[in-house]
């Protein structure tokens, strides 16, 4: 299904993805850093514009829940040094960087409520366990990249603490009403919760994770204290938490508002000018031109394009392309030039791709198309861990269960711990492991390998500019990417039977073509009989 044409028209390749788009060793080249050095007081890392002779958005990342990734401490619980020790796997798929959830002391099991910014969570270890991790992940050329949870703080952290207390240099970090304010959170419910003293703060994701006020300039720059305080210790950037809600317009609005996209210009600006190659991605669940406005006037790095990840699988799972069709188009015209576009399946807030896509497990064929093409079009890949191996949700709809340990090995603990885990395992089947998929050529993991090389083999492919194809049947998807003198064709079938459509619908002109990922033989994917091209490998029904 990967085609080349022949020795007179070399720099046209075409790929198609029908169903079967291999995948290879790397999510783009990796650059191995200078390690942090040892010395007397503590740890000191090069600048990250000293470590990395590539930008951020090149290559992909992994990211990892530690609570659930390995344990080597033997309580249930992951830890970094377990993190440490996997690191291997996380090179093997061509990552070139590393994104954690938060890692910081916390009331909670995710995290997402931090009582101190500058320490780490004492389940996931100690300090010098982190700069450890570091230094591993450096010296096998994967970026740092920490969740930095600026729109709140948890009601125990000792600045909200001595807020309600009375402290008033305190009390003016977080944002006060003397009355109830109608506002709907985050999640629907009340933004506004009772302090206790007749007033009520702002809570937009719950009573315990208080809004900071970040009209107060000294909130902003204790944040960017706090950033340039990992950035010391080595980290290369931030996923930032809730970008889009930071600060709220004074009639309740609580995204995008004008006043929160200047706090982001401002912010990322003096994040930079304090470490010029740190870098922010932004956590923008949110419409495409609000996405594109964040890099276009707040001059983001980096944003995930939820727009897109909704709209990938609603085709994987619809049958249709029609949809896609229209959002890679928008992206096209929306984003600036430059702008880095992070891509993605799912995270820790989503149902896996292994339940969203085959409930009952029978279904791999979606599961593999939505990773092709997830590795085929723009952007950025972001890999959820496990997602390579199929890992399925557990059994609720609660975010627990999209957080399950990890599988490592077949046997029914999955070598996650030695003791019962923090959470249940999502899944026993042996074959959902790593060891047994490293083990079968065929297996999900290895088609993630494959279509990684694939990628990075290809400057079309992970650079490329986009065209799409249209007056296609709603079931096909074909893409032209093309990058200086490379053009790739991208085709996907995601209907129930195979397709013919005219060679010179896609644009592809006369001539013969090599397989190249069907070997000497061909795949048998796609054959171009005449002027037409069919394409196989349909999605079963």
């Amino acid at each position: 299904m990967t085609l080349r044409l022949r020795a007179d028209t070399r720099r046209l390749v075409a790929l198609v993805v029908a169903l079967v788009v291999a995948l290879g060793a790397a999510l783009g080249a990796t650059h191995a850093a200078p390690p942090l050095a040892a010395r007397e007081g503590g740890w000191t890392a090069p600048p990250p514009e000293q470590r990395w002779p590539t930008d951020p958005s090149a290559g992909g990342y992994y990211e990892v829940f530690v609570r659930s990734f390995a344990d080597t401490s033997g309580d249930g619980i992951g830890d970094l040094r377990g993190l440490t020790s996997r690191l291997d796997h996380v090179v093997s798929l061509g990552a070139t960087g590393v994104w954690l959830m938060p890692i910081h002391p916390s009331p909670t099991y995710h995290g997402y409520d931090v009582t101190d910014y500058r320490a780490i969570n004492p389940d996931y270890g100690s300090m010098a366990d982190f700069l450890v991790f570091v230094d591993a992940a450096h010296s096998r050329g994967l970026r740092v990249v920490l969740d930095l949870v600026v729109n709140h703080t948890s009601s125990a952290h000792p600045w909200f603490q001595r807020a309600v207390a009375g402290d008033p240099e305190y009390r003016a970090m977080y944002v006060w009403s003397d009355e109830r304010l109608p506002w709907r959170g985050t999640g629907g419910g009340p933004a506004w919760h009772a302090a206790g003293d007749g007033t009520y703060y702002l809570g937009l994701f719950e009573g315990g994770m208080p809004d900071l006020n970040y009209r107060n300039p000294a909130v902003t720059e204790a944040m960017l204290d706090i950033a340039a305080f990992w950035l010391d210790l080595g980290v290369d950037g931030f996923r930032v938490d809730a970008i889009q809600h930071v600060i709220e317009s004074d009639d309740g609005v609580i995204a995008n508002t004008p006043e929160n996209l200047a706090w982001v210009r401002d912010f990322n600006a003096a994040l930079r000018a304090r470490h010029p190659g740190a870098f922010i991605v932004g956590e923008t669940w949110t419409s495409t031109p609000a996405i594109a406005g964040y890099h276009r006037d707040a001059g983001l790095d980096m944003s995930f394009n939820y727009p897109l990840w909704r709209e990938l699988n609603a085709a994987v799972q619809s049958r249709s392309a029609i949809g896609l069709r229209a959002q890679l188009q928008q992206d096209e015209d929306a984003y600036p030039a430059g702008a880095w576009r992070g891509t993605f399946l799912a995270n820790h807030d989503h149902t896996r791709p292994a339940t969203a896509l085959s409930p009952l497990r029978r279904d791999s064929a979606r599961i593999r198309l939505a990773a092709a093409l997830l590795l085929t079009l723009p952007g950025t890949p972001f890999l959820y861990y496990g997602e390579e191996i199929g890992l399925p949700n557990g059994p609720s709809e609660i975010d627990p269960d999209k957080r399950t340990p990890m599988r490592w090995s077949a046997d029914e603990s999955g070598g996650f711990s030695a003791a019962p885990p923090w959470r249940a395992p999502s899944t026993t089947d042996p074959t959902i492991s790593v060891a047994a998929q490293r083990a079968d050529p065929d297996s999900l993991l290895q088609w993630y390998v494959r279509l990684v090389a694939l990628r990075s083999a290809s400057d079309a492919l992970a650079d490329g500019d986009l065209q799409v194809v249209e007056g296609l049947p709603s079931s096909l998807l074909a893409v032209w990417r093309s990058y200086e003198g490379e053009r790739v064709l991208v085709v996907a079938n995601l209907g129930a039977g195979a397709a013919t459509v005219d060679a010179g619908t896609l644009g592809l002109p006369a001539g013969g073509f090599e397989d190249l990922l069907g070997g000497e033989g061909g795949s048998g994917d796609v054959a171009l009989d005449g002027t037409s091209l069919r394409v196989l490998r349909p999605l079963p029904r």
